[in-house]
This record gives C-alpha cells, structure tokens and sequence, in this order.
C-alpha cells in the first residue's frame, strides 16, 4: 500500500492529476516572473528578504506568511513565493536523481513503476537518462492528453 501512495505522489507530482499543473510552461514562467517582480516592490532594503513588515497591505502574504516561511526564518526569500508545484516537481526530481548528475536513469527509475513505464517516452533524446525538461515535457503530455475530451 505504501508503495502504490509512493506512485501517486509522483503522479500528482508529475501534475497528472493536480489542477495547479495545468497551467502551461508560459503561463508558469508568467507568474514566477509576476511573483519576482512583486518580491522587488516590496522588498525596500533590497535584501532579498522579505520582513513582516515589507508584505504589509499585501493580504495573502500577511495571512500566510509563517506557512510561507516554511524554514521559518522569520523572512521569505525569493524561493518562497514560487508556485509550490513547481517545488514540488524540483524535490522530486532531486530525489529521483540518488546520484546528483542531472538525470534519471533506468535503475534510478526502477522506484517509480511509473515512471519506470514511461521511462522511453520521458528520454526523448534517447541518452538513456531523463532529464529535468523531459521529465516536464512528459508531464505536460500526461496533462495534455487528461484533459483531452474522449470521443464516444
């Protein structure tokens, strides 16, 4: 049961099921671009942290700044106010990747019967390893192909 909770993780990671993934890689880069231009307006010292009192009369940060501040720190850093589905895909990766190199291979892969599936379809350039951006692109399928409407 553990194992097959594991699977799902890495689904909802991989965005297969998650609604905040379905937003596309323009749209995400959009907002990461919005969010860092927020933190510069309300970071006034310029020292890359954002204070409780620099997100004042900013209502959502003011509300979750301790969730936010998830190392609590007692500041946000820039990292903080990026789409936690994009943290989530990096952790995983980072994970998945046991020996640093910036890919998985197949035995890295072996974990994850899902990805171990679609291992092929992930390595596009067929090195034998995939890769931060392959590893999005299959996700960007997956969730192209889910929320394809079926044909009777």
């Amino acid at each position: 049961m553990l194992q097959r909770w594991g699977h799902l993780g890495l689904a909802i990671s991989l965005g297969l099921s998650s609604a905040a993934w379905a937003q596309t890689a323009a749209e995400q880069q959009s907002y990461q671009q919005r969010m860092r231009l927020l933190f510069e307006r309300l970071d006034r010292n310029n020292d890359q942290r954002l204070q409780r009192q620099e997100v004042q009369g900013q209502p959502y940060l003011e509300r979750h700044f301790d969730r936010l501040d998830s190392r609590k720190r007692g500041y946000l850093g820039p990292d903080d106010l990026t789409p936690a589905q994009a943290s989530r895909a990096k952790r995983f990766f980072e994970q998945a990747d046991r020996n640093g190199d910036g890919g998985i291979d197949r035995r890295e892969a072996e974990v994850y019967s899902w990805l171990q599936r679609h291992f092929g379809q992930a390595d596009r350039n067929g090195d034998g390893r995939v890769d931060r951006q392959e590893l999005q692109g299959l996700g960007e399928q997956r969730r192209r192909q889910l929320s394809a409407p079926t044909q009777p």
